[in-house]
C-alpha cells in the first residue's frame, strides 16, 4: 500500500516552516520530536495524521534525486535483512534559487508504542523480551557496509512487532569503507568556516560505531542514560554480553554516553553561534530550527 499525503498541505507546512524561520520561531509549528540534525513536525489532514521530518536544503535538484535514490536503497537493503520499516514516502519542493527542500512522511504511529516510552511504562519482563528481539534484529542486519541508528526512540512496538522509524540518515558504505550518505549535507548546520574541520575530525567518531552489532548495542545503551533509563542497563548488558564480544561493560557504557554527548553539546554551541551571527551580524533569517536544550 501507497503512503498517500495530500499535496497542498505538504505546501503549506513547507510555508508554516519558511515563515517560522523568517521569525526565528517555531510556535505555530507542532514538533513531534528534534533529531541531532532535523526536526518532525505533526500534520493533520483529511486523509489522516502524518509525521513529516524536514530535511536539510539540497543546494541542487541533481544532489536531492541523489539522497532518494541512497533513501530508497537503504531502506529496501534493510527490509531484505529483516529490519520492518516504517512506509516512508520522500516529498519535496523547490527553493529559489535552484534549491530543493524534502521531507520523510510517515504515517502517525502510537506515541504511547514508542520504545523509549514503553521502557519506562512495561514491567522487566517487557524490557528483557524487547531487548532479545532487537538484538536479534540487530545481529541479523548490521555488516560493515550496513549500519543501523537504533537507539530506543528509533522503534515503535506494534503487536510485538518491531518497526524502524529513523531512516532519513542511510547509513551504507562501499566496499572501501566510504559513507553513501551525501555527509556535507549533513553538516551544513555548521557554521561555514567549520563544518569541513568538524566533519574530518568528528564523522568516523559519529558513524563507525552504527556499522557493527557491538557498536550499535552501545550506542543504544548509552542512550538509556539520556532517556533516564539507566537502571536497565545492567540487565540489559547481560543479554548482550552472551552475543558480543569482547564484553561491555557499565563503566564502558557510561564513559561512551559522556563522550558522545559532549560532542553532541559542542555542536550544539557551534550551531548556535551561527545562528547569532546570522541574526545579529548578517541581519538575516537562520535557516534552521534548533532543538532546545538537551538535558543530557
Amino acid at each position: 500500500m501507497t503512503l498517500t499525503v495530500p499535496e497542498d498541505d505538504l505546501r503549506e507546512l513547507e510555508q508554516q516552516v519558511r515563515r517560522a524561520l523568517a521569525a526565528g520561531d517555531p510556535r505555530g509549528l507542532t514538533v513531534l520530536g528534534y533529531g541531532e540534525v532535523t526536526l518532525v513536525l505533526a500534520l493533520e489532514t483529511e486523509r489522516g495524521a502524518f509525521a513529516c521530518k524536514r530535511l536539510p536544503v539540497f543546494d541542487s535538484r541533481k544532489r536531492y534525486e541523489a539522497y532518494g535514490r541512497t533513501l530508497g536503497q537503504y531502506t529496501d537493503r534493510l527490509a531484505a535483512a529483516g529490519v520492518h520499516v516504517a512506509e516512508t514516502r520522500l516529498w519535496d519542493t523547490a527553493l529559489p534559487p535552484g534549491k530543493t527542500v524534502g521531507y520523510c512522511v510517515q504515517e502517525t504511529l502510537p506515541v504511547k508504542r514508542l520504545v523509549s516510552h514503553l521502557l519506562h511504562t512495561e514491567g522487566r519482563d517487557w524490557a528483557e523480551d524487547f531487548f532479545a528481539r532487537f538484538l536479534g534484529t540487530v545481529h541479523g542486519a548490521v555488516s560493515p557496509s550496513l549500519g543501523l541508528d537504533a537507539q530506543a526512540s528509533n522503534w515503535i512496538d506494534l503487536d510485538g512487532d518491531l518497526v524502524y522509524l529513523d531512516v532519513t540518515s542511510p547509513l551504507m558504505r562501499d566496499a572501501r569503507g566510504r559513507e553513501l550518505l551525501d555527509v556535507r549535507l549533513f553538516f551544513t548546520s555548521l557554521p561555514l568556516l567549520l563544518r569541513d574541520a568538524v566533519r574530518i575530525a568528528m564523522a568516523k567518531s559519529i558513524f563507525d560505531k552504527f556499522y557493527t552489532p557491538r557498536g550499535v548495542v552501545l550506542d543504544f545503551l548509552g542512550n538509556l542514560h539520556k532517556e533516564k533509563l539507566a537502571a536497565l542497563v545492567p540487565g540489559f548488558l547481560e543479554q548482550a554480553n552472551a552475543r558480543i564480544e569482547p564484553a561491555l561493560t557499565a563503566e564502558e557504557v557510561a564513559e561512551y554516553y559522556k563522550g558522545d554527548a559532549a560532542m553532541w553539546e559542542l555542536i550544539q554551541r557551534l550551531r548556535k553561534a551561527d545562528r547569532a551571527w546570522h541574526l545579529k551580524i548578517r541581519r538575516r533569517p537562520y535557516p534552521f530550527l534548533l532543538p532546545p536544550d538537551v538535558d543530557r
